[in-house]
């Protein structure tokens, strides 16, 4: 098992480590443990009483020695749960937050294959009709299983989704229509316009979307969209 799934969970990497430590020695000791992982016995400690908070480990005193045990993997579930109910707490405060700090042009800048999901899924969040140009099927090539999730949300949702391609050849499964443009109009970056948003992807050497919120870039951005579309064909 990758322990970077774990750290992915929530848990730190010591506390990865040490968890796994235990749940593959079963009942054992701290020199165990650090004979295990090579952790110095001092840190096992810190990180075991950690673990024992999140409801992970349990500990049960034999004389004086003090022995431990995985919880069983399934108090991850309600890990996760408590955590999501705290955010559903707070969320409301931090989203008036957010809308009543946000002026004019905001700008957010997503990084890697995480970041470049997060950017796509807003629009599907915003429900806007979706116009896009310098398509290649990117998406499709980069994050193929997430592109199709995506796909279908849209289609689900019902998003009208108009995409300009700059090449022939095996289009998406949903497009409420697609045209195509001569190759000499090819972009680096694939952008689209939703709302008064504007995602705009850089593709390579790194995954980056750029999502910039403002009315006025929106429909400048969407006025070229426009020409491009009187442009292409079908």
């Amino acid at each position: 098992m990758e322990l970077k799934k774990l750290s992915e969970l929530g848990l730190t990497e010591a506390e990865s480590i040490i968890y796994y430590a235990v749940l593959k020695l079963k009942n054992c000791t701290v020199k165990e443990i650090s004979k295990e992982c090579g952790f110095h016995r001092t840190n096992i400690y810190d990180v075991l009483e950690q673990l024992r908070e999140k409801g992970l480990v349990t500990m049960i005193k034999e004389g004086k020695i003090a022995r431990y045990g995985a919880s069983n993997p399934n108090n991850f579930y309600e890990l996760l749960r408590e955590k999501k109910e705290l955010l559903d707490s707070i969320y409301p405060e931090l989203s008036s937050l957010y809308s009543s700090s946000s002026e004019g042009i905001q700008v957010e800048v997503y990084k890697g294959k995480e970041g470049m999901k997060s950017a796509w899924r807003d629009m599907i969040k915003e429900e806007k009709p979706l116009y896009g140009y310098g398509i290649k099927g990117q998406l499709r090539e980069k994050l193929p299983i997430f592109a199709e999730q995506w796909l279908r949300d849209v289609k689900n949702k019902k998003i009208p989704y108009y995409g300009i391609y700059t090449q022939r050849g095996n289009p998406p499964s949903y497009f409420t229509e697609i045209r195509y443009v001569s190759k000499e109009l090819s972009s680096p970056v694939a952008t689209f316009i939703y709302g008064d948003k504007i995602n705009i992807n850089i593709w390579d050497p790194m995954l980056v979307s750029i999502v910039i919120k403002s009315k006025l870039v929106a429909s400048m951005f969407k006025k070229h969209f426009d020409l491009l579309w009187k442009l292409a064909k079908k």
